[in-house]
């Protein structure tokens, strides 16, 4: 089981508001502090206060730091942090600002010193020469807070945010180009105003999960975070930790049919329909989806409108990872647009072997339904089997047949 957190109110999303609803939800303050010291070298003291709002404890967050010691921008944290322990989570979201500041200005040098060397860039910038600056990346401020969110998130185990419709307040002067970007393939909800900074935008889409469609979410503890610089305007987020089951595991009785069949869960159906991309770049794709973390990423050929002849690419993915394979889905391919669903799927329960055979060691998968087992060689082990000794493919597949024949199958674990 995966340990998500779940926003299910968002007055706005600035790094503060997220960071006292982390605070509140049951992460130490000093933790963190220990690890920005120990991992970034970074001197950062965490200021926290407690308010009753409406009833409802809300926790206000601010950072005071020793500025010297802060990446001047999130593109000067070293290596994206991959050597500390957040260092997964701090990828991420680099990653999912660098690209969206791409599309915006052009791929540039990403030292700092580059970007002091031009005029700052507009958000409206293109891929001309003008360069982004240290301001528009967010800065030494940004950086510390993406810093701080991401060790947060990791002390508290969470990888994968879920969340309600994002606030999107109307206007250029509201909400950056930058902003806007970064918030593509989110669901959102216009309105009139709302904080929202850099950092705290880029965390949050980019460990977007999308919506809590699992019945299978378990709560384990709430947090509430305000805005410290605008209190009392009931800017405040609310933030649900718990851990996502599959389906499967909170079965009622009533499903027992079903389960016979195998464990039940519940997973997210990606899917687009692509006219316009080199047609090598298809499993270049399926690749990087699979290591990501999708269950399964297949192509079906499709015609479309104008009778065009496309493709359309099926993703089905684990919740908690659907907003990460989403952003890569609109990295890799020229799609515009993305449809997700949720589904259930029913998976018999399965076991991994090794059949000893005269050309080595094969691989078998074992699947059981009811008292029934069955199982299937590994091609690609048969197929380096087959190689290595220069015979068919189908004499190594004997061989495991006649391997396994020896094998008790039903007592595998």
């Amino acid at each position: 089981m995966a340990v998500a957190g779940y926003f299910d109110q968002l007055s706005g999303f600035s790094a503060d508001m997220l960071l006292g609803a982390l605070i509140d939800a049951g992460v130490d303050r000093e933790e963190i502090e220990a690890a920005l010291k120990r991992h970034h070298g970074v001197d950062c003291v965490i200021n926290v206060t407690k308010e009753r709002v409406d009833g409802m404890r809300v926790t206000y967050a601010s950072l005071s730091c020793v500025e010297a010691s802060v990446p001047e921008t999130y593109r000067t944290i070293p290596g994206g942090g991959a050597d500390a322990p957040a260092g997964t989570l701090i990828g991420r979201v680099t990653g999912h600002l660098e690209q969206n500041v791409n599309e915006l200005w052009g791929a540039q040098d990403p030292s700092p010193d580059h970007a002091r060397d031009h005029t700052p860039g507009h958000a409206s910038g293109n891929a001309s020469g003008n360069a982004p600056s240290v301001e528009a990346l967010g800065g030494r401020h940004a950086a510390l807070c993406i810093l701080v969110l991401c060790n947060a998130l990791h002390l508290l185990g969470i990888e994968s945010l879920h969340h309600v419709a994002l606030p999107f307040a109307t206007g250029i002067d509201a909400t950056p180009p930058l902003l806007a970007a970064l918030m593509r393939g989110a669901t959102v909800r216009p309105v009139d105003r709302a904080p929202v900074d850099l950092a705290g935008c880029a965390v949050l889409t980019a460990l977007s999960a999308g919506s809590m469609h699992s019945s299978g979410f378990t709560l384990r503890s709430v947090g509430c975070g305000g805005n410290d610089a605008d209190r009392g305007d009931g800017n405040m987020v609310r933030l649900g930790i718990g851990v996502v089951a599959p389906m499967g595991e909170g079965a009622q009785a009533g499903d027992e049919e079903a389960g016979a069949s195998g464990d039940r869960e519940s997973v997210q159906v990606l899917e687009t329909q692509i006219d316009d991309m080199n047609p090598q770049f298809y499993g270049h794709v399926l690749d990087l989806l699979l290591d990501a973390g999708a269950l399964d990423a297949f192509l079906t050929p499709v015609i479309m409108k104008k009778s065009r002849p496309g493709v359309l690419l099926t993703v089905l993915a684990p919740t908690a990872q659907a907003g990460r394979l989403t952003e890569l889905i609109f990295r890799e391919t020229t799609t515009i647009g993305l449809r997700s669903y949720p589904v259930t799927r029913s998976v018999l329960p399965r076991s991994e072997a090794r059949a000893e055979t005269p050309f080595g060691s094969i691989g078998i998968k074992v699947v059981r339904q009811g008292n029934a087992t069955r199982y299937t060689p590994e091609y690609e082990d048969c197929r380096q089997a087959a190689l290595k000794a220069g015979i068919p493919l189908a004499e190594v597949y004997a061989a495991v047949h006649e391997a396994v024949g020896r094998m008790d199958l039903d007592d595998l674990p």
